[in-house]
């Protein structure tokens, strides 16, 4: 099945934090500024691994890594061109360096901390180039002290990892990667020009790369959006209440507010059997925050969100250390689908994130032993993502009658 994208999901993709990796792994979650913590090691740059015998290969081999990814990155990957972004004199980078009393944005570590691995000076190889933009080593980690020996016959993944390498395969550490740019826009940038990363999730912006890289399992992709929806929601209840914390405007809080939501909505699924109090928990601070947003109460939105963020801390290794199969992806698909009225109601972000959750976990089950894809199903899927394609023209009662129908084609 082809991935949908829901209208406007895809906005400012090239300011993403770049993925990669395979299995699961659980470990305790990072706080986002170790995320890209920088240790001794230098950053060698696109030039050490993308030879043409090495990751650069124009000929792509049977099994991963295929020694293309380089030129997949280079090519097809949005996250290449995000230095260029910042340079671009028909873009918007000029005009929010203005508004942010930034003198250049290509030179400014506020505007670099994503659009580039903005390695300390010291750290920078004698091939490293920062207008290389979001490239390897901005989620593998400075490659000094693993570069050379990870080529060699016998040479683990755990002991790159060991050596320095930032373990993507671990679907934590992958998906703290991605948050940590996704939902980092605050509400001065964005009040400045910058687009707000509005609808994030983990396993459909993976597909959408493309992937230059193979996860293991026909449950891989349940894993990844489950673990990305617990880390998602911690990220939004952060910005919720750093805005709040900021004295953002009342729209700055209502857009936060939605992720917040969207992704609640999602996160109470996925705790409704395996963790019910967590998922008492989540329905309580979330409608506190609606509440309290409504109400402007800023302390009751910082104190809220902060138990948020730390029940989904809490919740996060649990949820990677699951194993999904085929009648918990079923009955995901089962509940989601039949909740569309609450779901549509709630608004059009946790609209969005219902039906990126369809369509991926629909994905990965219809591929299942036994299980062939239905096309009622999908285009029960794609009359679902017509009702999100223009957010001005968003309606919860369309949404809700089109989950209804896919939820009545499920077998």
């Amino acid at each position: 099945m082809s991935h949908r994208v829901v209208g406007g999901v895809i906005v400012a993709v090239v300011v993403l934090a770049f993925i990669v990796g395979g299995g699961p792994g659980p470990t305790t979650p990072l706080a986002p500024e170790a995320v890209h913590a920088q240790g001794a090691a230098k950053y060698m740059g696109v030039a050490t691994c993308g030879a043409s015998n090495c990751h650069g290969s124009t000929k792509a081999k049977p099994d991963f890594p295929k020694m293309n990814e380089s030129v997949i990155w280079l090519q097809k990957d949005h996250h290449s061109k995000a230095y260029a972004a910042l340079t671009n004199p028909k873009g918007k980078a000029g005009t929010i360096a203005t508004n942010l009393k930034i003198a250049k944005a290509e030179s400014s570590d506020r505007c670099l901390s994503c659009h580039a691995l903005n390695a300390k000076p010291e750290q920078r190889g004698p091939k490293f180039d920062v207008t290389e933009a979001v490239q390897c080593e901005l989620c593998h980690g400075a490659a000094e002290k693993w570069l050379d020996s990870h080529s060699e016959k016998g040479w683990t993944h755990e002991q790159s990892v060991k050596a320095g390498m930032y373990d993507t395969k671990n679907i934590l550490l992958r998906a703290e990667k991605c948050v940590s740019c996704h939902l980092a826009i605050d509400a001065n940038m964005v009040a400045a020009g910058h687009p707000d990363l509005t609808a994030f999730e983990l396993d459909t912006f993976s597909g959408q790369m493309p992937p230059h890289w193979r996860d293991k399992g026909t449950w891989a992709g349940p894993r990844a959006w489950a673990v990305g929806q617990v880390m998602s929601l911690r990220e939004a209840a952060r910005q919720l209440g750093d805005r709040a914390a900021g004295n953002a405007s009342g729209a700055a809080l209502n857009d936060a507010l939605a992720k917040v939501q969207g992704h609640g909505a999602m996160v109470r699924m996925i705790m409704a059997t395996a963790a019910p109090d967590a998922q008492k928990s989540v329905e309580g601070d979330v409608a506190t925050l609606t509440d309290a947003v409504a109400k402007g109460d800023k302390a009751r939105i910082g104190a809220s969100a902060k138990n948020l963020q730390a029940t989904m801390q809490a919740q996060a290794s649990k949820v990677a250390a699951r194993e999904p199969d085929q009648a918990s992806t079923k009955k995901l698909l089962s509940d989601i689908s039949a909740g569309g009225d609450a779901i549509g109601a709630t608004g059009l972000r946790a609209a969005e994130q219902a039906g990126m959750a369809l369509d991926r976990l629909y994905s990965a089950y219809s591929k299942a032993p036994g299980v062939k894809t239905d096309p009622a199903s999908s285009k029960a899927l794609d009359a679902i993502f017509a009702t999100l394609e223009d957010p001005k023209k968003y309606d919860a009662k369309s949404f809700a009658a089109a989950t209804k129908s896919f939820n009545e084609t499920l077998k």
